[in-house]
């Protein structure tokens, strides 16, 4: 069997959708960044990053992300009076400090040269048959973590923005021959991104006024709902 409704009864039925209130809310987001040029190692720094306002809705994370880049050269020589494997590594670890002092994230970003030398040539000029010089090498790593307990949010809650210490040293290196020079150049940089995960505040929005034209067809309407509880129309197929 089919229910079937009158014209009026849907009529009555959208017009109910119509004048229904609005009060589901869609999660929101926020994002800000702030960047240490790249630039010597060792070194302290601080990004600047605006605060969440809390007037805005209902924070329910904040997520910290840290990209550490490491840039420079590296420069081998062996001095043994035999062949060896040298190897040079540019590193730099950046760290990324909480308002307190206390961790919050750190990544190593690094380049790793390696190669096979002979005995030295007795010439320290970081090139011939024992030693090298590698130019314009760069790397990048990104880390992040998310806050979600109420109580973490609070250094980053209000108007105005927030600090944090970036901390970058270097973790340079060579090794591989008992006599060796080696010279590396580090430097590095960091960008640091904050994103606000919220739900707006949304004011239950007013029922929508039916203009005065339609206001017989809304006592239409209520007639029409009457009949629905009192009397239904069956059609066997």
């Amino acid at each position: 069997m089919h229910l079937q409704f009158s014209k009026l009864q849907v009529a009555v039925a959208v017009l109910a959708v119509m004048v229904a209130p609005t009060t589901a809310a869609q999660a929101s987001t926020l994002s800000y960044s702030d960047v240490v040029p790249i630039q010597k190692t060792n070194f302290t720094k601080f990004v600047s990053l605006p605060k969440f306002n809390t007037t805005l809705g209902d924070l329910s994370s904040i997520l910290f992300e840290l990209t550490g880049e490491v840039e420079g050269s590296i420069q081998l020589e062996s001095l043994d009076a035999e062949p060896a494997t040298l190897t040079g590594n540019l590193a730099a670890e950046i760290s990324l400090q909480k308002p307190d002092g206390s961790p919050l994230l750190v990544t190593l970003p690094q380049v790793t040269k390696q190669n096979q030398f002979t005995a030295y040539d007795e010439t320290p000029d970081y090139s011939g048959t024992s030693g090298a010089t590698y130019k314009e090498l760069k790397d990048s790593k990104t880390v992040s973590t998310k806050l979600t307990l109420k109580n973490e949010f609070t250094p980053f809650l209000g108007s105005g923005n927030f600090t944090l210490p970036a901390i970058a040293r270097a973790k340079s290196g060579g090794t591989g021959a008992g006599n060796l020079l080696a010279f590396i150049n580090t430097t590095a940089g960091a960008t640091v991104k904050v994103v606000y995960d919220y739900t707006p505040i949304k004011k239950e929005e007013p029922r929508r006024k039916i203009p005065e034209s339609q206001t017989p067809c809304a006592a239409m309407g209520a007639l029409g709902i009457g009949m629905l509880v009192t009397k239904k129309k069956w059609v066997a197929v």
